[in-house]
């Protein structure tokens, strides 16, 4: 009896989560404020005989337009996560589940990761989350800040950071696996920067990674720090590296998460 194949897998979780995305979308329009909200409609008409019936069956839809209610209650979506547990669920000749875990199970035993949304998703339907190292961020997420100024010297701002790697880490919109990071410009001499970045490795151990911004990138250039084998939980500081280029004053970069893949219906 076989277990599903990755890539198989992987596109159920993407169109999953791409649709849990639009809810997010949607969820995000439908609690606007707008000329206001429910309750303060009727509050706002100092009228017993309106406010008495409509205040707080109106200040329940106000507070309900959310994403996870949404989904949970409105639709079949969370069937994706329960229907794939039940194939992890069946057992082999040997009396065996096919995967022991679940989702996190079959997750790091092939070393792949679902979106965010998925995640979500999943906490949804099980009311627990999933295991941040099997999940990558949907978020642009700035690492740090790499600025040179006269002398020459390189200015380093701390940005985010995806925790200690725990395996017991819950993936609650803190914590995320590891990522490939890239350089994003925001401008750039004619010359060639080359910078050693202090990292912390998906074990989070103390390493260092170097990368070379080309002279005369334009600005929204990204380059790609390592390769997806390279995948880092932080940034802590950053040096040029020696003997190389010092690059230009007033060069300006951002170090950022590479997301993983691209979610597709």
């Amino acid at each position: 009896m076989p277990l599903i194949n990755t890539s198989v897998l992987l596109q159920v979780a993407d169109r999953a989560a791409y649709q849990f995305g639009k809810f997010i979308d949607v969820c995000a329009v439908v609690q606007q404020e707008g000329n206001g909200f429910y309750f303060d409609i009727v509050s706002e008409t100092e009228d017993a005989d309106v406010e008495i019936p409509c205040d707080s069956p109106y200040h329940d839809v106000d507070m309900d337009m959310l994403v996870g209610f949404m989904v949970k209650n409105g639709t079949r979506l969370p069937n994706i996560v329960g229907g794939m547990n039940a194939h992890f669920n069946r057992l082999d000749s040997s009396g065996v589940p096919l995967q022991v875990g679940g989702w996190d199970g079959y997750l790091a035993s092939n070393n792949v990761r679902v979106s965010d949304f998925f995640a979500q998703l999943f906490a949804v339907t099980n009311n627990y989350y999933m295991l941040a190292n099997n999940v990558f961020s949907e978020s642009a997420d700035q690492f740090a800040r790499l600025q040179v100024g006269s002398g020459p010297v390189l200015t380093f701002t701390d940005g985010v950071n995806y925790g200690n790697g725990s395996g017991m880490n819950p993936a609650n919109g803190v914590f995320y696996a590891a990522t490939q990071l890239k350089i994003v410009v925001t401008s750039m001499g004619s010359t060639n920067l080359e910078v050693r970045l202090s990292v912390k490795n998906v074990s989070n151990n103390p390493t260092t990674i170097d990368v070379t911004i080309p002279g005369g990138s334009a600005p929204g250039t990204e380059i790609p720090v390592g390769t997806s084998a390279d995948r880092f939980l932080d940034v802590t500081a950053a040096i040029f590296k020696p003997s190389g280029s010092t690059g230009t004053v007033g060069d300006d970069m951002k170090v950022m998460n590479k997301k993983e893949r691209q979610i597709v219906m």
